[in-house]
């Protein structure tokens, strides 16, 4: 779960709130926050629940007040499990396509395990209050090829806060599956291309790669993660369960680039530190369609005297509700001219890489 992606919604959602063109005589109304973003291959999913407020004084200093933006009662939430019936793979956004399965319920349970940061993601002092950081967390596995419903039951709140999330699957990587496959980088004008289909329910994918290599010093081995990420793709139409083919899409991962981002993320250390290339993993990100409208919404440029768009996919709340997925082709090599490049060429030669891989 991207935490800034975080901060920002609810930053937003802050700013609304405080907005002069409410009534401060107005009776007092809960508005229910949500963020939370399911992925199948997680082991632990946390949904976040906070609530906006209005209120006379500075809302900043009450912004610092815990109660202002936590509900202090423990809140019944759910996670209800839907999966397709026979013949309903053509029209998967009816809601008379889907049945609950006899598993039917998760429910979810409050931890202040994550403590928050004292810090924003631009390392300013956080505007809100750190103590009483509450999620809602559950360990049960989530199944692909299914749906779920989250429901929000908040004493004293007659409307149940809810939204729905397709749990994207079946992304198709071609080529680099085959395991003896090396990528080629060998120089600056040489780009490897990487290939996939778009996932089921997937809208917008982004790829990276994770670069590991080991340094050794005084017969010692520690081992380094560079990532190294690569511009998002957005398919104009989503893929559903009946298509078996996805959108075809390509990413040139090799080149300047490659060598560049090595240079800029790796430190130069002393010649008596030697380092060595270990292997390249592929990664692909993919968001639902939820996710995507969210993120372009949050991008618009606004003129002056417009009013910021906004954007909820949560019923009686605000917020965003929505799954991911990652695939991830691991432990590829690099052909011995892109090993020479990393040792010798422009960017890296004075980061110590000798040729061969660990």
């Amino acid at each position: 779960m991207k935490y800034s992606i975080l901060v920002l919604l609810f930053l937003a959602l802050f700013i609304s709130s405080c907005n002069d063109d409410f009534d401060i005589n107005s009776d007092w109304e809960d508005i229910t926050i949500v963020y939370g973003i399911l992925d199948p291959s997680d082991t632990v999913h946390y949904i976040r629940i906070n609530k906006a407020y209005i209120g006379t004084g500075d809302v900043y200093e009450m912004a610092q007040q815990s109660d202002s933006i936590q509900y202090q009662n423990i809140l019944d939430v759910r996670l209800i499990e839907y999966q397709l019936i026979s013949g309903g793979e053509s029209l998967p956004f009816d809601a008379n396509s889907w049945e609950r399965t006899t598993r039917d319920t998760i429910h979810l349970d409050r931890t202040d395990e994550i403590e928050k940061l004292d810090s924003n993601y631009n390392g300013d002092p956080g505007t809100f209050a750190r103590d009483n950081n509450y999620l809602y967390k559950t360990t049960e596995l989530l199944k692909e090829k299914h749906k779920y419903k989250l429901e929000i039951h908040i004493p004293g709140k007659k409307e149940i806060v809810s939204s729905e999330a397709y749990m994207i699957y079946d992304l198709r990587v071609n080529k680099i599956q085959n395991p003896v496959m090396k990528f080629n980088m060998a120089n600056e004008k040489t780009s490897q291309e990487i290939e996939w289909e778009s996932a089921v329910y997937g809208k917008i994918f982004q790829p990276y790669l994770l670069f590991h290599y080991g340094e050794i010093t005084a017969g010692d081995t520690t081992f380094n993660t560079v990532k190294i990420e690569y511009n998002e793709h957005v398919v104009n139409q989503v893929r559903i369960p009946d298509n078996y083919l996805g959108a075809k899409m390509s990413q040139a991962i090799g080149g300047i680039k490659f060598y560049e981002s090595l240079k800029q993320q790796i430190p130069v250390k002393s010649k008596n530190i030697i380092r060595v290339f270990a292997s390249i993993d592929v990664v692909f990100l993919a968001g639902g369609n939820e996710f995507y409208n969210y993120l372009n919404v949050s991008s618009t440029t606004i003129s002056f005297g417009q009013e910021p768009p906004e954007f909820s996919n949560i019923i009686n709340g605000v917020g965003l509700f929505d799954a991911r997925y990652k695939y991830v082709v691991k432990g590829k090599q690099i052909i011995p001219e892109s090993l020479d490049s990393l040792a010798n060429g422009r960017f890296t030669k004075n980061l110590n890489f000798v040729m061969g891989s660990l």
